[in-house]
């Protein structure tokens, strides 16, 4: 069955877990390009995780490609190698695969994400990209994608505009099916639903000591604060064959969901996250059991919810709990 026919038919789609959290608890070598870096380094732990989530039961894992644009390679003198990586890394997923003895589908990973300062959680402005560059850069990264096979490119953890209507311009010009990824929170300031900002979200997702890092952590340089509805409807002008949020705290995507259903009529995909990081032990908090997680992701999921997954600090256990549910519920159609 193709992407547009499960798409169409009553069964949900799951999705694999949190692949970059998973590969950092599994000691996977991580770096300003977030665990972009282990495909070269940890490669054995990148196939492990892909592993991990096919056992327990997903449709369609998602390459290790989540910070492989060039310009989050080039800090750690990687750039001259992007398509290389790129490919490679398709490769640990195939090879997963493989080794799994099952047939499931593939999507390429791609965001705006921006490789972080040196012990730090802002973008490096010594290699924030132009604008220009910018798009140059994920047109060669999904091409790179399309060129390799996966059957769908899945833009996650889009926040804004500016940065969002290129890497998704860039992501249809290759013709593949592509799904919007956004994230999402209630704003401390005014209860409005906005693109996912650490200066307005309520709950701290990162645990610091403000004196050890004087710069307030930050997702994108210019730090906006924009309204989510107004995100989804600048980037719905363009285009996309599903629209979803993901990377995003239970309750901010409950709000979130209202927001994106009164501006979305399409399959909508839910991978949420259950991570939070605290810098004085180095370690993840993980704020959700597999018990508590398959609840949660129960109270938003219906009809139009096609896709279903997990992102930051879900586990194959997590992941597996919730596909036992809803396999069962997919199956009586």
């Amino acid at each position: 069955m193709d992407i547009n026919e499960l798409l169409k038919s009553k069964k949900k789609v799951f999705l694999d877990g949190g692949t970059g959290s998973e590969i950092q608890r599994l000691g996977g070598t991580m770096g300003p390009a977030f665990s972009g870096l282990a495909n070269v380094f940890s490669p054995e732990i990148v196939i492990k995780v892909h592993e991990s989530h096919i056992n327990a039961g997903c449709d369609m894992i998602t390459t290790n490609t989540f910070g492989t644009a060039r310009h989050c390679l080039e800090p750690s003198n990687l750039g001259d190698q992007t398509i290389k990586i790129n490919i490679d890394t398709v490769k640990l997923a195939r090879q997963a695969i493989k080794n799994s003895g099952k047939k499931i589908k593939i999507a390429g990973s791609m965001s705006t994400y921006l490789a972080l300062a040196e012990n730090e959680f802002r973008p490096d402005t010594k290699f924030v990209p132009s604008f220009t560059k910018e798009e140059k850069n994920y047109k060669e990264q999904a091409k790179v994608l399309k060129e390799e096979g996966v059957e769908v490119l899945i833009l996650e953890m889009l926040l804004d505009i500016d940065h969002a209507k290129i890497l998704l311009n860039a992501a249809l010009e290759t013709g593949l099916p592509v799904w919007v990824g956004l994230s999402c929170c209630i704003s401390k300031f005014d209860e409005t639903v906005v693109g996912r900002n650490f200066r307005a979200e309520k709950e701290r997702s990162i645990i610091y000591d403000p004196l050890k890092y004087p710069d307030e952590p930050k997702f994108l340089p210019e730090d906006k604060i924009i309204n989510f509805a107004e995100i989804i409807n600048s980037l719905k002008s363009i285009g996309g064959d599903v629209y979803g949020i993901m990377h995003s705290w239970f309750i901010d995507t409950k709000e979130g969901m209202k927001v994106l259903k009164s501006n979305w009529n399409g399959p909508i995909m839910f991978y949420p996250e259950i991570h939070k990081f605290d810098t004085s032990t180095m370690q993840a908090l993980i704020t959700e059991n597999e018990i508590e997680f398959v609840d949660k992701c129960s109270e938003l999921i219906d009809d139009q919810v096609k896709i279903i997954g997990g992102c930051c600090g879900v586990t194959d256990k997590h992941l597996k709990s919730l596909i036992t549910k809803f396999s069962k519920i997919s199956n009586l159609y």
